[in-house]
Protein backbone atom coordinates (compact mmCIF):
# COMPACT_ATOMS: atom_id res chain seq x y z
CA UNK A 1 0.00 0.00 0.00
CA UNK A 2 2.78 2.43 0.94
CA UNK A 3 4.61 1.47 -2.23
CA UNK A 4 1.60 2.30 -4.42
CA UNK A 5 1.12 5.68 -2.68
CA UNK A 6 4.80 6.55 -3.21
CA UNK A 7 4.57 5.67 -6.91
CA UNK A 8 1.45 7.88 -7.26
CA UNK A 9 3.22 10.86 -5.60
CA UNK A 10 6.23 10.50 -7.91
CA UNK A 11 3.92 10.43 -10.95
CA UNK A 12 2.10 13.61 -9.82
CA UNK A 13 5.41 15.42 -9.17
CA UNK A 14 6.67 14.50 -12.66
CA UNK A 15 3.43 15.77 -14.25
CA UNK A 16 3.68 19.08 -12.34
CA UNK A 17 7.31 19.57 -13.40
CA UNK A 18 6.41 18.93 -17.07
CA UNK A 19 3.54 21.44 -16.92
CA UNK A 20 5.81 24.12 -15.40
CA UNK A 21 8.45 23.59 -18.10
CA UNK A 22 5.82 23.87 -20.83
CA UNK A 23 4.46 27.14 -19.36
CA UNK A 24 7.93 28.73 -19.24
CA UNK A 25 8.61 27.80 -22.86
CA UNK A 26 5.33 29.39 -24.07
CA UNK A 27 5.82 32.78 -22.25
CA UNK A 28 7.71 35.61 -24.20
CA UNK A 29 10.98 36.89 -22.82
CA UNK A 30 10.87 40.05 -20.66
CA UNK A 31 11.35 43.38 -22.56
CA UNK A 32 10.31 41.96 -25.95
CA UNK A 33 7.24 42.34 -28.18
CA UNK A 34 5.77 39.65 -30.40
CA UNK A 35 4.73 40.71 -33.90
CA UNK A 36 3.40 39.01 -36.99
CA UNK A 37 6.48 39.67 -39.12
CA UNK A 38 8.66 37.03 -40.77
CA UNK A 39 11.34 35.30 -38.69
CA UNK A 40 13.43 32.17 -38.79
CA UNK A 41 12.76 31.40 -35.11
CA UNK A 42 9.74 29.18 -35.76
CA UNK A 43 6.12 29.16 -36.87
CA UNK A 44 2.96 29.84 -34.85
CA UNK A 45 -0.37 28.03 -35.35
CA UNK A 46 -2.32 29.21 -38.42
CA UNK A 47 0.77 29.73 -40.56
CA UNK A 48 1.88 33.04 -38.95
CA UNK A 49 5.57 33.50 -38.23
CA UNK A 50 6.47 35.17 -34.95
CA UNK A 51 9.26 37.67 -34.46
CA UNK A 52 10.42 39.09 -31.14
CA UNK A 53 11.30 42.78 -31.54
CA UNK A 54 13.38 44.39 -28.83
CA UNK A 55 11.91 47.58 -27.28
CA UNK A 56 15.10 49.47 -28.20
CA UNK A 57 14.55 48.56 -31.83
CA UNK A 58 10.97 49.89 -31.68
CA UNK A 59 12.21 53.16 -30.19
CA UNK A 60 14.79 53.46 -32.97
CA UNK A 61 12.12 52.93 -35.64
CA UNK A 62 9.88 55.57 -34.08
CA UNK A 63 12.72 58.09 -33.95
CA UNK A 64 13.55 57.40 -37.59
CA UNK A 65 9.97 57.96 -38.73
CA UNK A 66 9.69 61.13 -36.65
CA UNK A 67 12.88 62.45 -38.25
CA UNK A 68 11.52 61.69 -41.74
CA UNK A 69 8.29 63.62 -40.98
CA UNK A 70 10.24 66.65 -39.74
CA UNK A 71 12.48 66.63 -42.81
CA UNK A 72 9.43 66.40 -45.11
CA UNK A 73 7.79 69.36 -43.36
CA UNK A 74 10.98 71.43 -43.64
CA UNK A 75 11.30 70.60 -47.34
CA UNK A 76 7.71 71.72 -48.08
CA UNK A 77 8.20 74.92 -46.07
CA UNK A 78 11.43 75.73 -47.90
CA UNK A 79 9.74 75.21 -51.27
CA UNK A 80 6.95 77.64 -50.33
CA UNK A 81 9.51 80.23 -49.20
CA UNK A 82 11.47 79.86 -52.45
CA UNK A 83 8.27 80.25 -54.50
CA UNK A 84 7.24 83.36 -52.54
CA UNK A 85 10.71 84.85 -52.96
CA UNK A 86 10.62 84.24 -56.73
CA UNK A 87 7.25 86.04 -57.03
CA UNK A 88 8.51 89.00 -55.00
CA UNK A 89 11.63 89.28 -57.15
CA UNK A 90 9.50 89.32 -60.29
CA UNK A 91 7.22 92.03 -58.81
CA UNK A 92 10.26 94.13 -57.84
CA UNK A 93 11.50 93.84 -61.42
CA UNK A 94 8.11 94.82 -62.86
CA UNK A 95 7.78 97.83 -60.56
CA UNK A 96 11.28 99.03 -61.46
CA UNK A 97 10.43 98.78 -65.17
CA UNK A 98 7.11 100.66 -65.01
CA UNK A 99 7.35 103.58 -67.38
CA UNK A 100 5.69 106.91 -66.76
CA UNK A 101 2.21 106.18 -68.12
CA UNK A 102 0.21 109.41 -68.65
CA UNK A 103 -2.87 109.51 -66.45
CA UNK A 104 -1.70 106.67 -64.20
CA UNK A 105 -0.38 106.96 -60.64
CA UNK A 106 0.77 103.99 -58.53
CA UNK A 107 0.56 103.99 -54.73
CA UNK A 108 2.18 101.41 -52.42
CA UNK A 109 0.64 101.90 -48.93
CA UNK A 110 3.11 99.42 -47.44
CA UNK A 111 6.63 99.69 -48.95
CA UNK A 112 7.44 96.26 -47.52
CA UNK A 113 4.54 94.62 -49.33
CA UNK A 114 4.51 95.02 -53.10
CA UNK A 115 1.90 92.28 -53.51
CA UNK A 116 -0.98 94.71 -52.89
CA UNK A 117 -1.05 98.27 -54.22
CA UNK A 118 -3.38 100.92 -55.65
CA UNK A 119 -3.59 102.60 -59.02
CA UNK A 120 -5.28 105.95 -59.69
CA UNK A 121 -6.29 106.39 -63.31
CA UNK A 122 -7.15 109.89 -64.59
CA UNK A 123 -7.97 109.79 -68.32
CA UNK A 124 -6.76 112.73 -70.38
CA UNK A 125 -9.19 112.15 -73.22
CA UNK A 126 -12.59 110.66 -73.97
CA UNK A 127 -15.87 110.61 -72.01
CA UNK A 128 -14.16 110.11 -68.65
CA UNK A 129 -11.64 112.96 -69.02
CA UNK A 130 -10.61 114.59 -65.74
CA UNK A 131 -12.21 112.04 -63.41
CA UNK A 132 -10.02 109.83 -61.21
CA UNK A 133 -10.76 106.14 -60.67
CA UNK A 134 -9.08 104.06 -57.97
CA UNK A 135 -8.13 100.42 -58.50
CA UNK A 136 -6.71 97.83 -56.11
CA UNK A 137 -4.20 95.40 -57.60
CA UNK A 138 -3.43 92.12 -55.82
CA UNK A 139 -0.60 89.87 -56.98
CA UNK A 140 -1.36 86.12 -56.61
CA UNK A 141 1.29 83.62 -55.41
CA UNK A 142 1.18 82.05 -58.88
CA UNK A 143 2.24 85.28 -60.65
CA UNK A 144 3.36 85.66 -63.45
CA UNK A 145 1.70 82.45 -64.60
CA UNK A 146 -1.64 83.89 -63.47
CA UNK A 147 -2.65 87.54 -63.90
CA UNK A 148 -3.04 90.06 -61.07
CA UNK A 149 -6.48 90.55 -59.58
CA UNK A 150 -7.79 94.06 -60.29
CA UNK A 151 -10.80 95.66 -58.63
CA UNK A 152 -12.23 99.11 -59.26
CA UNK A 153 -13.02 100.83 -55.95
CA UNK A 154 -14.77 103.80 -57.56
CA UNK A 155 -18.40 103.39 -58.62
CA UNK A 156 -18.51 104.10 -62.34
CA UNK A 157 -20.93 103.77 -65.25
CA UNK A 158 -18.81 101.82 -67.73
CA UNK A 159 -19.55 98.88 -70.07
CA UNK A 160 -16.46 96.96 -68.93
CA UNK A 161 -16.81 97.50 -65.15
CA UNK A 162 -19.77 96.19 -63.17
CA UNK A 163 -21.35 97.68 -60.05
CA UNK A 164 -19.21 95.44 -57.79
CA UNK A 165 -15.97 96.74 -59.29
CA UNK A 166 -15.04 93.69 -61.38
CA UNK A 167 -13.01 94.65 -64.42
CA UNK A 168 -13.34 93.09 -67.86
CA UNK A 169 -9.94 93.46 -69.51
CA UNK A 170 -8.69 90.85 -71.97
CA UNK A 171 -5.16 90.65 -70.55
CA UNK A 172 -6.57 89.96 -67.08
CA UNK A 173 -8.27 86.84 -68.41
CA UNK A 174 -7.74 84.63 -71.48
CA UNK A 175 -5.10 86.84 -73.13
CA UNK A 176 -2.78 86.88 -70.13
CA UNK A 177 0.74 85.52 -70.71
CA UNK A 178 3.72 85.28 -68.32
CA UNK A 179 5.72 87.63 -70.58
CA UNK A 180 3.29 90.44 -69.75
CA UNK A 181 3.99 92.57 -66.68
CA UNK A 182 2.43 95.12 -64.35
CA UNK A 183 3.13 97.88 -66.84
CA UNK A 184 0.92 96.06 -69.35
CA UNK A 185 -1.89 95.94 -66.79
CA UNK A 186 -1.63 99.67 -66.00
CA UNK A 187 -1.62 100.59 -69.67
CA UNK A 188 -4.70 98.39 -70.16
CA UNK A 189 -6.58 100.19 -67.37
CA UNK A 190 -5.90 103.59 -68.95
CA UNK A 191 -7.00 102.31 -72.36
CA UNK A 192 -10.22 101.01 -70.81
CA UNK A 193 -11.39 104.61 -70.26
CA UNK A 194 -10.06 105.97 -73.54
CA UNK A 195 -11.71 103.21 -75.58
CA UNK A 196 -14.58 101.42 -73.76
CA UNK A 197 -15.39 98.07 -75.40
CA UNK A 198 -19.15 97.28 -75.62
CA UNK A 199 -18.43 93.95 -77.35
CA UNK A 200 -16.98 92.41 -74.17
CA UNK A 201 -19.14 93.85 -71.38
CA UNK A 202 -19.73 93.35 -67.70
CA UNK A 203 -22.36 96.10 -67.48
CA UNK A 204 -24.51 94.76 -70.32
CA UNK A 205 -27.12 97.50 -70.05
CA UNK A 206 -24.50 100.23 -70.50
CA UNK A 207 -22.84 98.31 -73.34
CA UNK A 208 -26.11 97.86 -75.23
CA UNK A 209 -26.98 101.52 -74.79
CA UNK A 210 -23.53 102.48 -76.11
CA UNK A 211 -24.23 100.43 -79.26
CA UNK A 212 -27.88 101.37 -79.82
CA UNK A 213 -28.02 104.97 -78.58
CA UNK A 214 -24.48 106.38 -78.18
CA UNK A 215 -25.65 109.90 -77.35
CA UNK A 216 -27.83 108.63 -74.48
CA UNK A 217 -24.92 106.54 -73.20
CA UNK A 218 -22.68 109.61 -73.28
CA UNK A 219 -25.30 111.59 -71.39
CA UNK A 220 -25.47 108.92 -68.69
CA UNK A 221 -21.68 108.93 -68.28
CA UNK A 222 -21.57 112.70 -67.86
CA UNK A 223 -24.46 112.64 -65.41
CA UNK A 224 -22.89 109.94 -63.19
CA UNK A 225 -19.54 111.74 -63.15
CA UNK A 226 -21.30 114.80 -61.70
CA UNK A 227 -22.31 112.69 -58.70
CA UNK A 228 -25.70 112.14 -57.13
CA UNK A 229 -28.40 109.51 -57.15
CA UNK A 230 -28.90 107.86 -60.52
CA UNK A 231 -30.05 104.39 -61.65
CA UNK A 232 -30.79 103.44 -58.01
CA UNK A 233 -27.18 104.14 -57.00
CA UNK A 234 -25.31 106.95 -55.29
CA UNK A 235 -22.41 108.03 -57.52
CA UNK A 236 -19.46 110.05 -56.17
CA UNK A 237 -18.77 113.46 -57.65
CA UNK A 238 -15.68 112.99 -59.86
CA UNK A 239 -15.79 116.19 -61.97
Amino acid sequence: MLKLRKMQQEKEAAAAAAAAAKSEAAAPAEGTTTTGETSTSGSAPGGYVLKKTNSKELLSVRKSKSKENVMSLRTNTNRKKEKTKAVELRVHKDVAEIDNIPGCEVDFPDPNNLMVFFVNVTPSDGLYTGATFKFQVTIPPSYPYDPPKVECQTLVYHPNIDWEGHVCLNILRADWMPVLNLGSVLFGLVTLFLEPNPDDPLNKEAAQLMIDRPSEFESNVKRTLQGGYFMSRQFPKLK
